[in-house]
């Protein structure tokens, strides 16, 4: 066996590097895409409530908590009550003006005035307007509950 003829053979040394290159770079997207994924908290979620929503009259609604976890009503940071026309104009309800409780829990009931942030007196609906009542959790942004209404 003659060694200046094998260490002169370079016959296989592209291959060689070229497969030690192609894993190392599978080998370093594997640990990055493992550390975003896997790095990453457990997802937060919005409260989970059966909330009832009827029709008082014209200028109010009626919320009731059915069962599930508590809802605070009166944070602005947390919790948006929107109302949306048929016509598709949308009502921030303000719950600071509509005396409401601060954790709306199962069991409680909330009488709502249909008045905007920037009001000072109700909104009148007409008779047999439609509208939609969405709960919205702010920090989250997901529903909390969704409810037609026929005034």
């Amino acid at each position: 066996m003659d060694l200046k003829k094998i260490f002169n053979d370079n016959k296989a040394v592209s291959p060689v590097i070229g497969v030690v290159l192609m894993v190392a770079i599978t080998v370093i997207l594997a640990a990055a895409i493992g550390s975003s994924v896997f790095g990453q908290g457990p997802s937060e979620s919005a409260p989970q409530s059966n909330i009832d929503i009827i029709v008082l009259n014209q200028t109010a609604i009626k919320l009731e908590h059915l069962g599930g976890d508590t809802i605070l009503l009166n944070d602005s940071a947390s919790t948006q009550i929107i109302l949306t026309r048929a016509d598709g104009t949308s009502i921030d309800i303000n719950t600071g003006k509509s005396n409401c409780v601060d954790t709306f829990d199962v069991g409680r009931t909330q009488v709502l005035l249909i008045m905007d942030a920037a009001a000072s007196t109700p909104t009148t609906m007409t008779q047999g307007e439609f509208a939609t009542v969405k709960i919205v959790d702010i920090k989250t942004k997901q529903l909390i509950a969704d409810k037609e209404l026929r005034f």
